[in-house]
């Protein structure tokens, strides 16, 4: 890593840590935090730049990271604390930021000797929620997660620390239609699941043994399915008033489910068995 020492805003260098922490340098990932950096490395991810204070060294920690980033072939530079929380993206900047290239795997292109488990995510605006549901569907030993347009972008900042390194890992795919995914998961002999209260079907007698892609829109406006669009739409029981979960934990609940069944090979939960 090549080092130099930079103390302004308008630095070229300072300037497209700005940029892609906007959103405008769509090829790279605003990786922001020692935790956050050192998951990326573990991850493989191409480093394009680092920015760092003289506080990284502070800790062990931050040294032994300081250490390992001296080794990756990109471009380096220590930034004063005034440049370092201009460009960062919260409120206490901490002592490294890096930019990354955005991973390519495609969910729909993994080959995986187990029945693909996808996550659909349409129309979330919330990047914190999707950061949480990315970073459960990894827990959950989902095989990928689809974004469709005019969803929140799953490698900006706010949802890369949600996913606390799993976007990273799993594969995600972005910026095609729901009508186009679901042609394409049809096309694959993947079914469709959609979570919605309305759903005629419990989502624990669901076989989530097959092939399956699960279907969470937003809280606010629900899901934007027709029928013919999916499978089966599954509903989670609600006691009380309650009308909607927060789509990271209903996509917990199901997930998890689909893990219990296909650990255990068991299409229903015991106690609920005729």
């Amino acid at each position: 890593m090549l080092i130099e020492t930079i103390a302004s805003r308008s630095n070229p260098f300072v300037k497209r840590f700005v940029a892609a922490r906007a959103g405008r340098e769509r090829q790279v990932m605003f990786i922001e935090g020692a935790r956050l950096v050192e998951e990326a490395l573990r991850s493989q991810v191409k480093l394009e730049a680092v920015a760092y204070s003289a506080r990284l060294r502070d800790t062990p920690r931050g040294a032994a990271l300081f250490d390992e980033l001296q080794r990756q072939p990109c471009r380096g530079a220590m930034l004063t604390e005034e440049v370092m929380a201009h460009i960062s993206d919260v409120e206490t900047a901490p002592g490294v930021i890096a930019l990354g290239a955005r991973p390519a795997a495609s969910p729909l292109a993994a080959r995986d000797p187990h029945p693909p488990l996808l996550v659909l995510a349409d129309g979330l605006q919330s990047p914190g929620n999707l950061g949480a549901l990315i970073r459960t569907a990894e827990a959950a030993g989902a095989t990928g997660v689809l974004v469709t347009v005019g969803t929140a972008d799953p490698f900006q900042p706010k949802a890369l620390r949600a996913a606390a390194g799993s976007a990273f890992r799993l594969p995600i795919g972005a910026g095609e239609s729901a009508a186009s995914l679901c042609r394409e998961l049809r096309r694959q002999g993947i079914r469709i699941a959609a979570a919605d209260s309305r759903g005629d079907t419990p989502y624990d007698a669901f076989d989530w043994r097959v092939p399956v892609a699960v279907w969470l829109g937003s809280e606010g406006h629900g899901l934007a399915a027709s029928e013919g669009q999916f499978d089966v739409r599954l509903a989670i029981p609600m006691a009380g008033a309650v009308e909607s979960l927060n789509v990271a934990v209903a996509g917990a609940l199901l997930l998890y489910e689909a893990r219990r069944q296909r650990a255990t090979g068991q299409a229903r939960r015991v106690a609920d068995a005729p």
